[in-house]
This record gives structure tokens, sequence and C-alpha cells, in this order.
């Protein structure tokens, strides 16, 4: 599994969904359930695959969106959704601007907003660095 799969915790009678984060050792892997604000270790057997980030539903997005800001960036990332789509990056912008809207990352949802996000590695000082070169 890699890190953001879409996974199913079997614990005793419930099945609850999670967000795969990463392998601790042989047995054990480190997953973030989405009804629960701390990260849990589990038993890889009591886990299942049901989907990679390239299938992400709302829920899945957030939660991957939530535990990297939470990691990287003090809890904090930026999300806009206008009616022709999404934009997104990780961190706060201390300004929002044309220029700076048209850095972050786009999508037609926000799950596709959040993915563009994930896999270009956009965060808030990526963008005013690249702001910074337009103006030069």
């Amino acid at each position: 599994m890699n890190f953001g799969d879409r996974v199913l915790y079997k614990n005793d009678d419930n099945i609850l969904k999670g967000v795969f984060i990463k392998e601790l050792n042989q047995v054990e892997v480190l997953i973030k359930l989405d009804d629960k604000k701390e990260k849990s270790i589990v038993s890889k057997n009591d886990i299942k695959f049901v989907s990679n980030m390239d299938h992400m539903d709302l829920s899945h997005a957030i939660a991957v969106a939530d535990y990297i800001s939470k990691e990287k960036y003090d809890g904090h990332f930026t999300l806009l959704c206008f009616t022709s789509g999404c934009k997104f990056c990780f961190g706060t912008l201390d300004k929002i601007n044309y220029n700076t809207t048209s850095l972050m990352a786009s999508g037609k949802t926000i799950e596709d907003a959040i993915k563009a996000a994930i896999d270009k590695k956009i965060d808030a000082d990526k963008i005013l660095d690249n702001e910074d070169k337009m103006y030069k």
C-alpha cells in the first residue's frame, strides 16, 4: 500500500474507513480513520485496500489533505471554489489575488484540486516564490 490509499479497518464488529499513512514494521501500519482526530496504529491483517488517490471521494481527499497540512503546514490549507472549479494549496497565502489563485492547484472538483496539489507539491511558499518571479 502507498501513502494516501483508502482502506477499510475492521475492529471487532465495526468496519471503519480510513487513509493509509505508512508501514511501521512487518505487522503494524499507521492509518488515519475518518471519524477520529488522532492517527491509529493497527495490525496489517485488520485493514483492506479500497482505492488509491486517483479515485478519491471528498472525505478521502479531505482526510489526506488534513493529514499533510497537520504534518507539514501547522494544519493550514487554502481552498477556494468558484463556478468554474476549485483551487487548493497547502499553507496559508498572505494575499489572494489573480496571480496567486492562478498558481494554485486547479480542479473541476475539490478532490481534483487536492490531488493536483499533492502531486505537484503546491504550497503557499511555492506560490509566493513563483509570483515574485512573475514580476522580475
